[in-house]
C-alpha cells in the first residue's frame, strides 16, 4: 500500500481563525500523521495556511473531502491548492489562537445550519442545537437562548400582521415594507411601537419641519430567499461568495431595473448572520417573503457591544475586499519596512474613535463610539481637522484649508507591511509616493511624497456652496452664465430642484459634486426633490454609472484651477459640461453619470503623470471612503492602474482604522 505526502494550502487575505481553529482539529487526528502550519508573504501580507498529511491515497481522498466540506469560504480566501510534498515542513503544537476573538466561534456552519435551518428537519427552530464542529451554541445570549420554534413562529406572525418587528435581543427592527420616516433624527428608536410604520408616516406628513432633519441612510436588506437574489438585484458572482461567506458582510448592490418596490437607489443587502435570522428568515421564505428591510435601533452611544456586532461593511478595491471602516477592536505585526516613530495616537470621524497603540511586534487598535464612555476623550485627537471652507469657482482657492495630516495618514497605512527576516538599522521612510485620498469625512485630496519624504498637497476638491441657490449664483458669476439662463429656461423644473438643494457641512466633496450632478441631468423626480440629501442623490448617481453598458462616453471637463497654495477644481466649468450636454438633447442619463466617472478617473490619471515625471511616483495609494463607490473604483482602476499599480493595505480598511495606524508613521505632527 503506497503512502503519500500531502499538502492543502489555503491562502488568505489576512487572519482568518476559524482556519486556525480547523487547523488544529485536524492536528488531532492521529491516523494521518498531520503537521500544520502559517506562513506569512512579506510582500502582500498574504497568510497561507497548510495542513500536512501522510497517509494511504484511499485515506488522503477522504480527508479532502472533510477538509473541503469544514474550510467553509472567508470572504478573506484568496486562493486554494493542494499538492504532493517531499517532507512536512510544519508544526504538530496547536496554533495560539486569541481568546473571544470576534470571528469564534461562529455562529453556525454546514454541520448545524442544515438541522436548525432547514424547515424539512426534526431539529427545525432548535436555536439551541449543539455543535461541536462551530460551538455557535455558545455565541447565544440568555434571552436568544429562551427562544423557542414557537417564540419563532409567533415572531414572524407578528411581523406579517403588523408589518414591522422590533428585535431588542438584536439591536434592529425588522420591516415588511420600506419604513417611512424612521431616518429622520426627530424620532428615537425606543418610540418604536407594533404599528410604528403608520406613525412613522403620519408624522412624516403633517410634521412639515422635520423634513430639515432627514439624515438619508442607505436602506438595509436581509434576504430571506437567496434563490430569488438574481431577480431582484444586480449581483456579480464575487458578491455572490462575499455574501456567502462565514462574514455574511453588507454589501452594496443595485436594484433589478424598473424592480416594482425597490424604488431606492442603492442597497445594503446581507445574509442572515446569527441563528435567530437564519430560523426566523426560513419561516417568512416558507411564506413567501423574499426581503425584509432592517433598521438599527440600539444607540452605540449606550452600546460597545453594539458597535462590535455591526455588520461588516466591504467594498471591492484592488481586487481586494477591504471594510469601509472597521468597527471591530483588532491588531496586525509591526510592519518593518517603515520607522514607527510614535507609540500611540489617535484618530477621530464624526462617529467613531480608533485608538492604536505600537509595541514591539505588533500594533493594536480599539474603536469607541464618540458618544460612549471610553478612555479616549475627543478633545484629546491630535488629528482633529479643520472644517472645511466652501470655495467658489475663482481662479484663487486659498479658502480651502490645506491640512493634509488625514492624507498622509493614509498614505502611510496603505505602504505598511511586514518581513519579520528584515531588521534596518538606519530609519526608513516612505518616499516616492502619491495618494488618492477621496473621503466622504474628510479632505478629498491628492497628496505627495518626495524623495526627500517631503510631502506636498498636490489638488484638494473643494467643497461647494451649502445652499443650490448659491450654487446657481456662482455660475451665474462665471462663463457657464449663458449656459444656466438656457438652462433655467429649458428645464425650469430641474432649475428649481438645484435652488431648493441643501447642502450639510458633513457631506463630502465628491458626493456634493455628484448630487448637483444629479439633479442638473435631471434623474431625480421633480415632485420630490425639496427633500432628498446630498447621500440619495449621490447614490442615484452611482447608481445611474452602475447601469451604463458598454466603456464608451462624452467627455466631461474637470479642469484644474491653481491657487498660491495648491490646485483645485473649477467645479462650474464640469457642471457646466453636463448642462450642455442636457441642452444638447442627450437623454441617456446612465451615459452621462458614466461619463462623468470615466472623465473624472482620466483627469486624475493625467495629474498623476505630471506627478510622476516631477517627483517619480513608485507607489501611488488610494484610499477613503468614496473608493466604496464601485464604478470610481473601475474607472481609477482601468485609467491609471495599467501605468500606476494601485496600493492598498489589505490587513486595514479604507477609512478609519487606517487613518489613526498611519499616524504612527508621521514624522511630525501637525497643527
Amino acid at each position: 500500500m503506497s503512502m503519500h505526502n500531502i499538502r492543502f494550502d489555503f491562502v488568505c487575505q489576512r487572519h482568518v481563525p476559524l482556519y486556525e481553529h480547523l487547523c488544529n482539529q485536524y492536528l488531532e487526528r492521529s491516523e494521518f500523521n498531520i503537521s500544520i502550519g502559517a506562513e506569512s508573504e512579506p510582500q502582500t501580507s498574504k497568510i497561507r495556511y497548510f495542513i500536512e498529511a501522510f497517509a494511504p491515497q484511499a485515506q488522503l481522498e477522504s480527508l479532502a473531502d472533510d477538509i473541503a466540506s469544514d474550510f467553509l469560504l472567508s470572504v478573506w480566501l484568496l486562493d486554494t491548492h493542494i499538492q504532493r510534498i517531499e517532507q512536512h515542513s510544519g508544526q504538530r503544537k496547536p496554533f495560539n489562537i486569541k481568546p473571544l476573538h470576534s470571528g469564534l466561534p461562529l455562529n453556525f456552519c454546514q454541520h448545524c445550519q442544515p438541522k436548525f435551518g432547514d424547515n424539512q428537519h426534526p431539529s427545525f427552530g432548535n436555536i439551541n442545537l449543539q455543535c461541536h464542529h462551530c460551538m455557535g451554541h455558545e455565541k447565544l445570549s440568555r434571552d436568544e437562548k429562551s427562544l423557542t420554534q414557537t417564540d419563532i413562529a409567533a415572531m414572524a406572525n407578528r411581523l406579517l400582521s403588523h408589518k414591522s418587528l422590533p428585535l431588542p435581543i438584536l439591536g434592529i427592527t425588522l420591516w415588511l415594507t420600506p419604513p417611512a420616516a424612521i431616518l429622520s433624527s426627530t424620532i428615537q428608536p425606543s418610540t418604536i411601537s407594533p404599528n410604528a410604520d403608520e406613525q412613522l408616516t403620519n408624522s412624516s406628513q403633517t410634521n412639515a419641519p422635520m423634513t430639515k432633519t432627514i439624515k438619508y441612510q442607505r436602506p438595509r436588506i436581509l434576504v430571506c430567499n437567496p434563490n430569488s437574489l438574481n431577480s431582484h438585484f444586480i449581483v456579480n458572482d464575487s458578491q455572490m461568495l462575499a455574501l456567502s461567506s462565514i462574514e455574511k458582510p453588507l454589501l452594496r448592490v443595485r436594484p433589478s431595473s424598473e424592480h416594482p418596490s425597490l424604488l431606492a437607489p442603492l442597497y445594503d443587502i446581507q445574509f442572515a448572520e446569527n441563528r435567530l435570522l437564519v430560523i426566523l428568515t426560513e419561516v417568512l421564505r416558507q411564506k413567501g417573503i423574499n426581503w425584509l428591510h432592517v433598521t438599527s435601533d440600539i444607540e452605540p452611544h449606550t452600546s460597545q457591544e453594539a458597535l462590535l456586532n455591526e455588520p461588516l461593511r466591504l467594498a471591492s478595491i484592488n481586487q481586494h475586499w477591504l471594510p469601509i471602516t472597521t468597527l471591530s477592536d483588532g491588531s496586525i505585526p509591526l510592519p518593518t519596512n517603515v520607522t514607527c516613530l510614535h507609540d500611540e495616537h489617535h484618530y477621530q470621524d464624526d462617529q467613531h474613535t480608533f485608538k492604536v497603540q505600537s509595541t514591539k511586534t505588533d500594533i493594536n487598535w480599539q474603536v469607541s463610539d464618540n458618544g460612549a464612555k471610553s478612555s479616549t476623550s475627543a478633545s484629546a485627537s491630535p488629528l482633529t481637522l479643520p472644517p472645511v471652507l466652501a470655495s467658489s469657482c475663482a481662479e484663487d482657492s486659498n479658502t480651502i484649508t490645506n491640512d493634509i495630516t488625514t492624507s498622509l495618514c493614509a498614505l502611510n497605512a496603505a505602504v505598511l507591511r511586514c518581513d519579520p527576516n528584515k531588521n534596518h538599522h538606519k530609519a526608513q521612510f516612505v518616499k516616492h509616493a502619491a495618494v488618492l485620498y477621496f473621503s466622504q469625512q474628510n479632505a478629498c485630496q491628492i497628496v505627495t511624497l518626495d524623495s526627500q519624504s517631503n510631502p506636498e498637497l498636490f489638488f484638494q476638491l473643494p467643497t461647494l456652496p451649502t445652499s443650490g441657490y448659491e450654487i446657481c449664483h456662482s455660475l451665474s458669476e462665471s462663463p457657464q452664465k449663458s449656459l444656466l439662463d438656457k438652462f433655467k429656461q429649458l428645464f425650469p423644473a430641474e432649475y428649481n430642484q438645484l435652488l431648493d438643494l441643501h447642502i450639510q457641512a458633513d457631506d463630502g466633496a465628491l458626493s456634493q459634486l455628484m448630487a448637483v450632478a444629479t439633479l442638473i441631468i435631471g434623474a431625480y423626480p421633480v415632485e420630490t426633490a425639496q427633500r432628498v440629501t446630498v447621500t440619495e442623490l449621490a447614490d442615484k448617481f452611482i447608481a445611474l454609472a452602475m447601469s451604463h453598458h458598454g466603456n464608451n462616453a462624452p467627455r466631461i471637463d474637470f479642469p484644474l484651477t491653481k491657487g498660491a497654495a495648491h490646485r483645485s477644481l473649477n467645479w462650474c466649468k464640469t457642471l457646466g459640461t453636463l448642462m450642455s450636454f442636457k441642452l444638447a438633447g442627450e437623454t441617456n442619463l446612465a451615459k452621462l453619470a458614466f461619463a462623468f466617472h470615466d472623465s473624472f478617473a482620466d483627469y486624475l490619471s493625467h495629474w498623476v503623470e505630471h506627478l510622476d515625471q516631477n517627483i517619480g511616483v513608485k507607489q501611488l495609494v488610494i484610499a477613503g471612503s468614496e473608493f466604496a463607490n464601485p464604478v470610481l473604483t473601475e474607472r481609477v482602476q482601468l485609467r491609471i492602474g495599467k501605468n500606476f499599480p494601485l496600493v492598498v493595505n489589505p490587513l486595514l480598511d479604507l477609512d478609519g482604522v487606517n487613518i489613526a495606524i498611519g499616524g504612527l508613521y508621521l514624522k511630525q505632527r501637525r497643527r
